[in-house]
């Protein structure tokens, strides 16, 4: 490590977030940048081909900003495709994002540029991180709001009883819903989620979420995602693909995550049959955690670093979850699902759920003995009944054309014809 000359010790500024902090022999001073960022961002013009994409806050190529990427780049419009990630060196590294992206970092004072210049955001998240920095829609922008979840059983925004707690949340919140010009849903219920969750404005679209195509692509398609992930892990083409993927707690308690893997494999190659990998698929917050919750082998893997969970999903030929919405992106395929879930009152009672968990088509268990009678049990005529049953009582309208109507959209907003 390089020494500090006199005047380092002595003296510094350094950038942390939206604060200058200055140094002086110990002391330090914040001074908040937010309106310096305001300034900056209303002196830039907009650029009209430009189109600004983020995904959870940063974690790389995927959900249904990817896949509206995708349909941009298949009809070869002349849009500049810019996409904020958390560090931008990583994903170059990683390969991820197709050359015709270009990557910007999250954490700095480039992805308000970016923001404050484009004609279009698309997002999955509130954007709460740039409004606490300055940022401020102009008159000729446009934001799209995909969300991340699916016909998801868990309460989210003003709906849940976190909302009374963590309400610092909400003034920002109100705010980013006033600047969204279109939510994407993909189902009735859906649709009268989002009129309380954003405030009761955006004008929203039933047209099904981008990242539930893949479950519509046909058979030689579907073919090649399988062959790369298989190819990724090194899973053998003999083998069945089980994916299990938890939900967070707000509590971060881990306990709750004591799937008995073992069991696992022993009861489904009874009832389903053949030889089964167990994939592990942590939620972002706690994939940092997997090497100590779980012994991982050639038949039990960690998936949590994969950046597109639904390449994950449509390889699968099982999945597990306790209270996470892509399950019900899963449910689409078809194919066994399975809830594992042994903390369902606190939960409920902690964030609250819409409806309850028995009301699904998945069977339920709260422990592995459970969820070991139900794999056992498991009726398949029963089950394919129950989706559609399911999805019909929702209004799902998920039709594998999602992403050509959101860039039908995108194009004439390009070209002021909204």
């Amino acid at each position: 490590m390089a020494k500090l000359s006199l005047l380092e010790k002595i003296f510094s500024i350094t950038n942390k977030g939206i604060f200058k902090v200055i140094t002086i022999l110990g002391f330090s001073i914040k001074i908040d940048q937010t309106q310096k960022y305001k300034k900056i961002c209303k002196t830039l013009s907009i650029n009209k081909n430009k189109i600004v994409f983020e995904n959870f806050k940063g974690n790389s190529y995927g959900c249904n900003p990817k896949y509206i990427t995708e349909e941009i780049i298949k009809r070869k419009l002349p849009y500049e495709l810019v996409w904020i990630v958390k560090s931008v060196t990583k994903e170059k590294e990683m390969g991820n994002f197709p050359p015709e992206v270009r990557l910007v970092s999250r954490g700095g004072v480039e992805a308000l540029k970016e923001l404050s210049s484009a004609k279009l955001w698309i997002d999955n998240q509130r954007k709460i991180y740039y409004l606490r920095r300055g940022l401020e829609k102009k008159d000729s922008q446009y934001y799209i709001q995909t969300w991340h979840g699916s016909l998801g059983i868990k309460k989210v925004g003003l709906d849940s009883p976190l909302s009374n707690v963590e309400n610092e949340w909400i003034p920002f919140g109100k705010q980013d819903a006033e600047m969204i010009d279109y939510i994407i849903s993909n189902s009735d219920f859906e649709t009268n989620v989002f009129k309380t969750n954003f405030f009761g404005q955006g004008n929203i679209k039933p047209w099904g979420h981008a990242r539930n195509d893949i479950f519509f692509k046909n058979t030689e398609e579907i073919d090649s995602i399988k062959s790369k992930i298989r190819k990724f892990y090194n899973i053998p083409e003999n083998k069945k693909i089980m994916l299990y993927i938890p939900s967070f707690r707000d509590n971060f308690n881990l306990e709750c995550f004591n799937i008995d893997t073992q069991m696992l494999k022993i009861a489904l190659n009874r009832r389903l049959g053949g030889d089964w990998v167990i994939a592990i698929r942590m939620h972002p917050h706690l994939k940092k955690y997997s090497t100590e919750l779980f012994n991982f082998s050639e038949t039990v893997i960690d998936t949590s670093y994969y950046p597109d969970i639904q390449e994950l999903l449509v390889s699968s030929d099982g999945a597990i979850t306790d209270y996470s919405s892509c399950i019900f992106d899963f449910m689409l395929s078809k194919k066994p699902a399975f809830v594992f879930a042994t903390d369902i009152k606190d939960y409920n009672t902690d964030r609250g759920f819409y409806y309850p968990l028995e009301s699904t088509p998945f069977p339920v268990a709260t422990n592995n003995e459970k969820l070991e009678q139900n794999i056992l049990n498991f009726d398949n005529e029963k089950y394919q009944k129950e989706v559609a049953l399911f999805l019909k009582d929702k209004g799902c309208v998920e039709d594998g054309h999602a992403s050509e109507r959101i860039v039908d959209l995108i194009e004439k907003i390009m070209k002021d014809e909204v």
